[in-house]
């Protein structure tokens, strides 16, 4: 039994016996198993598409193009290409595929993986941020394990259209798991 009517002992505004619907335990029980799997599967769709932005790094600040695919739950797997922008027309191409996690709470775990364009001199970076109320934008930190404090924030644009992407970096993405 999911819930029962059962009559209050008062009446309600319009002189009738009120009615309310009481959930029993075993539906709560089961709605709290099955939301977040509801939730988990609708998380990685909510960030799949394109998304253009800049990153600051190094190298200075630098364009962005991130590809997100759905993956499994809370997991999805993409591309990260970066360019030159007008500030920073020395900036070459390169792109490298990146797997990701969503937290609770929205937060967004984004981790290099393999390169597909790698420039001399580069590494990937990672990208921990939140996406913003809406979802069409997306901001946060680029974090660069075993090489220091290199780079400082990003900040992406949901875009509706798909964005030019180097025919180097058009590669399908392999399926990255996320490491726990």
């Amino acid at each position: 039994m999911i819930a029962r009517r059962q009559t209050a002992p008062f009446t309600a505004r319009w002189g009738r016996p009120a009615v309310a619907y009481v959930i029993t335990a075993p539906a709560l029980a089961l709605m709290a198993m099955l939301a977040p799997s509801v939730r988990a599967q609708d998380a990685s769709a909510a960030l799949t598409g394109n998304w253009q932005g800049t990153y600051v790094c190094a190298q200075g600040k630098t364009g962005l193009t991130l590809t997100i695919d759905p993956q499994d739950g809370r997991e999805f797997s993409g591309v990260f290409q970066f360019y030159a922008v007008r500030e920073n027309i020395t900036v070459p191409d390169g792109c490298f595929t990146v797997s990701g996690r969503i937290r609770s709470g929205g937060a967004v775990d984004i981790i290099g993986s393999t390169w597909i364009k790698r420039p001399a001199g580069y590494i990937t970076v990672d990208l921990h941020g939140r996406v913003g109320q809406g979802g069409t934008n997306m901001s946060g930190t680029v974090a660069t394990p075993g090489y220091g404090n290199l780079c400082s924030r990003f900040e992406l644009t949901r875009t509706a259209t798909k964005p030019s992407v180097e025919e180097t970096c058009r590669v399908e993405a392999p399926v990255v798991s996320f490491a726990p």
